[in-house]
């Protein structure tokens, strides 16, 4: 692993006219390419350039300072998607693929329909569903017809008229009116037969008729016949009294095991419908279930109920606002469940940078710890922290993940695009000069820069060490405060090697 060194955060403000050339942070786009381009050629040491010239070649001049730098080490990195930020978006339905509304890098908003699938089974399953509110819309009267049993309404009246049969009986006319001629008769026997007494009497001493003596006892006799006449007419009127008395019990328990059977069977008949309807219920209630599994809302459920047409497209929609980068599924393709994502959605306005490191070297890092990415295509670099470090290493590749968040509004940053990252050793920090990798052009083979006293440039070789943070420490060939070209160098060693060429550049 190769050490470096970056800038002491203590001491960046040394180097204002740097930072005033070439921006905190980033390096001019030509560094590091063309590097060792021209070196064959036999370009002069000295050039002079009118200002218009060096204004139009876009040349920045700083002074060399010297600054504290701290070791760093190099590790892989890569930019990658934000995983807590996409979304892989399938069907819970098959069908075919009837209507396709995206394409891939197109930006869409949650809940946007992505795409529409015509499908048997939710057609099926939407049936199922009006099915089963038939089976409950018929199960509902016959449980109204059995909570209103007619045998069980019968069986009390025939109770009711039973009881009254009884009540009836127990308190007959023909009962009373026989007692009440035994009652009034009996009284004019009793006086009869006082008279027959007191007539024997007065006719022994002479003092009655033997005429009223006979008539006393025919008196006597006729009201003798009519009082067993009433009493025979008393003991047939309760003898049928009680003969009536049996028949309305009798015809009472009758009623009474009628209306218990009757009451039995509306139980049973009541039961068996409630259950049917419950049964029927829960059928409905699954059914609608299904239809929200796959995807209809209350709102469509309901419509569907209402109107009774049946509507098999199924419409994926978005999870959350995002951009299409990855298409799995075409118009006309038959897509199902199984299948593990027909699109991907990302949001890319932030990226994460994931790097690799070395066990040993992850010991010391934490999240917040300041490290500076670069693209190495380009010669950008850009500082930022440490957002998370796996306290895992990776059984396959036997590093340590750590990752960078990005801002990526701008979309700067491509997921898959391969970066480096610097990042600190914890070793001590070293004062040396430096300069900016934008300064630094290889001339014949050797890392060159180009010195600048008013107008006049010369090309100056120098010996270089690391690399960090756009920086380049210069070992030799440099003093501190050395008016160099900092940007611009790349043009200016064009230049160099025109006049080489004989053209004329003292403009």
């Amino acid at each position: 692993m190769k050490e470096n060194y970056y800038q002491d955060s203590n001491t960046v403000l040394a180097l204002p006219v740097w930072l005033g050339g070439c921006g905190r942070g980033e390096t001019d786009p030509h560094a590091g390419h063309n590097h060792g381009a021209h070196a064959d050629e036999a370009a002069p040491s000295e050039l002079k350039l009118s200002p218009k010239t060096m204004k139009a070649l876009k040349i920045t001049t700083g002074v060399v300072k010297a600054q504290m730098l701290q070791p760093t080490f190099d590790a892989p990195a890569r930019v990658a998607f934000n995983h807590e930020s996409m979304a892989h978006v399938g069907t819970l339905v098959k069908g075919r693929v009837s209507e396709m509304n995206v394409h891939l890098g197109d930006t869409v908003k949650k809940g946007n329909v992505l795409f529409t699938i015509e499908s048997p089974e939710l057609g099926a399953a939407q049936n199922a569903f009006l099915k089963a509110l038939d089976a409950e819309a018929a199960a509902l009267p016959a449980v109204v017809l059995a909570q209103n049993n007619a045998g069980e309404a019968q069986a009390e009246a025939e109770g009711k008229a039973a009881e009254a049969m009884l009540i009836l009986a127990k308190n007959p006319a023909a009962v009373a009116l026989a007692q009440g001629k035994l009652d009034a008769a009996q009284p004019i026997l009793q006086r009869a037969t006082e008279l027959l007494a007191s007539g024997k009497k007065l006719a022994a001493a002479g003092a009655l008729a033997t005429t009223e003596l006979k008539r006393r006892e025919a008196a006597v006799q006729t009201t003798t016949a009519d009082v067993q006449s009433a009493e025979a007419a008393l003991a047939q009127a309760k003898a049928q009294q009680a003969r009536d008395i049996a028949a309305a019990s009798a015809k009472t328990v009758a009623a009474a095991a009628g209306l218990k059977a009757a009451q039995a069977q509306q139980a049973k008949a009541l039961g068996e419908a409630i259950s049917a309807l419950k049964t029927a219920q829960a059928t409905v209630a699954t059914e609608r279930n299904r239809l929200a599994l796959f995807g209809m809302d209350a709102n469509t459920i309901t419509a569907l109920a209402k109107d009774r047409a049946l509507t098999p497209n199924y419409s994926v929609r978005a999870p959350r606002a995002g951009t299409v980068v990855e298409r799995e599924v075409t118009l006309g393709e038959i897509a199902n469940p199984n299948q593990p994502h027909l699109l991907v959605l990302a949001d890319l306005s932030r990226v994460w940078v994931l790097m690799e490191v070395p066990p040993a070297r992850a010991e010391g890092l934490k999240p917040g710890q300041a490290i500076t990415l670069v693209n190495k295509e380009t010669g950008y670099h850009t500082a930022a922290q440490l957002a998370y470090v796996s306290p895992l290493v990776d059984p396959e590749t036997r590093t340590v993940q750590a990752r960078v968040e990005l801002d990526n509004a701008s979309g700067k940053w491509r997921p898959g695009q391969f970066l480096a990252v610097q990042i600190p050793t914890g070793g001590v920090p070293k004062k040396t000069l430096v300069v900016p990798e934008s300064a630094v052009q290889i001339v014949d083979g050797q890392p060159t820069v180009y010195k600048v006293k008013k107008n006049i440039f010369t090309a100056h070789p120098i010996e270089v060490g690391e690399r960090v943070n756009g920086m380049i420490r210069v070992h030799k060939g440099l003093k501190e405060n050395d008016s160099v070209v900092i940007k611009g160098t790349f043009e200016l060693k064009a230049e160099f090697g025109k006049a080489g060429a004989g053209h004329d550049h003292s403009h």
